[in-house]
């Protein structure tokens, strides 16, 4: 067997890497360069010309890759042209470019190498395994490797701390935008709509509103040709790999429509920090419960108002039923609910001598589980909500008219509360509350009741007066936030306006100005509009006007 250390010459693999954590930001400039590709390179081509022994047989990089494990493309290379007996000598600039996991890297220098006759050199560590003494392999090597171990741990928790005070600051650190969105060119931790893209956004919104299901709006995105979110990312340059494709030819699909319509970053809120990495030496990564994101909102400009929204989210928690062969909702779909058990209506059709009629019937009698059938007809129900939704809108216009006259009044918070009918009412249940103790207490004295009646009694008007004061805290906040945030100028006050004198209705206008529809025996209805409570409120204030 041949000894190593009568080798004549040896073929050498030049080692470089560098890793993100080896050139963030954390690092100042001197340590950059002094990592870097290029002078590696160059400190270890230096290092060979003083060896006559050593060819340098191959240079092999990984460029971006962590040191905290040993899956590299330019390490696998490399190892694998050792296995092949092409090298037999590996060079690094230090131990830490080998790795920086402690035990791994050890393992590699003190038995593997070794196993395959292999020289290892460390140029800054001044190591050689030609001429390292056994204390250089006990001693030197364990302690530098540890080290190293330990500066990743410690950089790791450093960039962590860093990143969470970047999110909570709403800055975006994730390397891809979502679709709709790029970094902004003044600041690449911002982002800002772009322009093809955020269009698309808003038109997959609309056909939504308009009663589209996510798969009719898919179909209807590959029909015009609009390139999917994946393919757009890599056609504006961008070098990236989505693991969902499982088509030779990316296509638009109901999961990635489905995405985009839930996605809150569209309407300016920047949500990050939803995963973590169990520890900095594994890969392995764990989802984090909804409470722990970094949650920002008005990070960057909407590209969907906050009602669109919150109106498709409904539509997406809603049973919304495709009418059969084609890609739209029906009109009430997901609307309509029985008023006596509270589950949904459902739509029926039926063939009648003049033609096909249609009508809605509660779902529990539907199973035959109880209830009654109470049935509506759906053009007796259409003419109805279109009346509904007309009036609704007349008295809302009205209320704009009168609440905009409290600014040429002059009429202030003060007066309003002094005046609200509901905030009057709790504070003559505290005065009958008051009254009703001093009453058992003058009846305990005079022996009337026990003192435990006494208790009795007097913890229920206690409780009733808390209560009552809960009431009024509440009720004054309500009133004072309206006038601290100008929410007379209600931007839902407009949403209906601009709706006015609808002749008739379609699935945008029922989900946008519609909570609900309930259905009693005897066809009676309950429609619930959109914005209730806050109709409510302004009818209060509109009540208190002096």
């Amino acid at each position: 067997m041949v000894k190593r250390d009568i080798f004549i010459s040896y073929m050498a693999a030049a080692y470089l890497r560098l890793s993100k954590e080896d050139a963030d930001l954390l690092s100042t400039a001197d340590k950059k360069e002094s990592n870097s590709i290029a002078n590696q390179k160059a400190l270890i081509l230096k290092e060979l010309e003083s060896m006559p022994d050593v060819t340098l047989y191959d240079i092999y990089i990984d460029d971006g890759y962590t040191g905290l494990n040993f899956e590299r493309p330019g390490f696998h290379r490399m190892r694998n042209d050792i296995y092949d007996g092409k090298v037999n000598m590996v060079i690094v600039k230090d131990l830490s470019r080998l790795g920086r996991d402690y035990i791994e890297s050890g393992r590699y220098v003190k038995k593997i190498f070794p196993s395959l006759n292999v020289r290892f050199v460390s140029v800054l560590d001044h190591f050689d395994s030609l001429t390292a003494t056994q204390s250089d392999r006990n001693l030197l090597l364990p302690v530098k490797n540890f080290v190293n171990d330990s500066y990743s741990r410690d950089i790791s928790g450093k960039i962590r701390s860093h990143q969470e005070v970047m999110r909570e600051s709403g800055l975006y650190i994730g390397a891809y935008v979502a679709y709709g969105y790029k970094k902004s060119e003044d600041d690449k931790r911002r982002i800002v709509p772009d322009e093809y893209s955020a269009d698309i956004v808003k038109r997959i919104f609309a056909w939504k509103l308009e009663g589209m299901s996510a798969g009719g709006i898919a179909e209807k995105l590959n029909q015009i040709g609009v390139i999917p979110p994946s393919e757009y990312k890599r056609y504006m340059g961008i070098n990236y790999k989505c693991g969902f494709q499982k088509k030779a030819k990316a296509e638009w699909s109901a999961v990635t429509v489905g995405r985009i319509l839930r996605n809150k970053i569209y309407i300016g809120v920047l949500e990050q920090g939803k995963s973590k990495k169990v520890n900095y030496k594994l890969k392995k990564i764990v989802q984090k419960p909804e409470a722990e994101w970094a949650v920002v909102e008005n990070a960057h400009e909407p590209i969907i108002s906050k009602a669109d929204f919150e109106n498709v989210a409904r539509l997406l928690r809603a049973d919304t039923r495709k009418s059969p062969g084609k890609d739209k909702t029906y009109l009430f779909s997901g609307m309509i609910y029985c008023g006596e058990c509270g589950k949904g209506m459902v739509r029926r059709t039926s063939q009648r001598k003049d033609g096909s009629g249609v009508c809605y019937i509660c779902s529990t009698y539907n199973k035959g589980e109880g209830c009654s059938r109470h049935a509506i007809e759906e053009t007796a129900l259409e003419k109805i909500v279109l009346d509904a939704v007309n009036r609704h809108i007349e008295h809302v216009e009205r209320l704009d008219q009168l609440l905009s006259l409290i600014d040429r009044m002059e009429i202030k918070y003060d007066d309003i509360i002094a005046n609200d009918q509901e905030i009057l009412q709790k504070y003559e249940e505290q005065k009958r509350c008051r009254e009703m103790e001093i009453s058992l207490h003058k009846d305990l004295l005079d022996g009337i009741i026990s003192k435990e009646e006494y208790k009795q009694f007097s913890q229920i008007y206690v409780e009733r007066a808390k209560a009552a004061d809960q009431a009024i805290i509440s009720l004054r906040s309500e009133l004072e936030n309206i006038f601290s945030k100008g929410m007379l100028k209600n931007e839902w006050m407009k949403y209906f306006i601009e709706n006015r004198n609808i002749k008739k209705l379609d699935r945008n206008i029922v989900v946008s100005l519609i909570e609900k529809i309930a259905i009693y025996e005897d066809s009676r209805l309950e429609i619930i509009f959109m914005y209730e409570d806050k109709y409510k409120t302004a009818l209060k204030i509109a009540d208190s006007l002096p």
